[in-house]
């Protein structure tokens, strides 16, 4: 059901929108850059899942929208600094999975950690119906963009700070 909007509405939704993003992609700005890790390095660290399970680098790259060898290369660069291992499958050794070592997951938690407290000092200093219209706003907002069937999908990663597998703008502007 289409509901009426005001085009002023639109805007101020938009505005606000892009200056949440400016802060999110400012603050993981900070986060990778004081880890001394490339965003690149840092998302992929971000889409490990925790626990003794690891996931292959093939889908690791369709979840990042990358291709194969270019996540190759950026596993290699973080297994170099020991934050993640490669696991091979006795039954197929070219299958190849990867997962944080205890290193990277005290790298996550930390990074995780500030960014966390960042995002609750500002939840803090808002009042409570703001805190309420915020969360119901985006509540409503992620159901109305489908976000529960990419969830279910596993097109999204709701513990992950990457993008889910819509086409980014970047340098490589001819589909793979």
């Amino acid at each position: 059901m289409k509901r009426k909007v005001r085009k002023t509405e639109v805007t101020r939704f938009l505005d606000a929108w892009f200056r949440v993003r400016q802060f999110i992609q400012a603050a993981n700005f900070n986060r990778f850059q004081g880890a001394g890790l490339s965003a690149t390095q840092f998302m992929t660290l971000n889409l490990l899942p925790s626990g003794d399970e690891g996931i292959s680098i093939g889908e690791l790259a369709r979840r990042m929208n990358l291709k194969p060898a270019t996540v190759a290369k950026t596993v290699d660069s973080l297994e170099t600094r020991n934050l993640i291992t490669r696991l091979r499958t006795a039954s197929d050794k070219r299958i190849v999975f990867v997962k944080s070592t205890e290193t990277g997951v005290k790298l996550q938690n930390t990074a995780n950690g500030h960014f966390q407290a960042q995002i609750e000092e500002l939840f803090r200093a808002m009042l409570p119906e703001e805190r309420d219209g915020l969360i119901l706003g985006l509540e409503s907002l992620t159901r109305a963009a489908g976000s529960d069937r990419l969830v279910a999908s596993g097109e999204l990663n709701p513990g992950a700070d990457a993008a889910p597998l819509a086409k980014r703008s970047s340098r490589r502007s001819q589909p793979r």
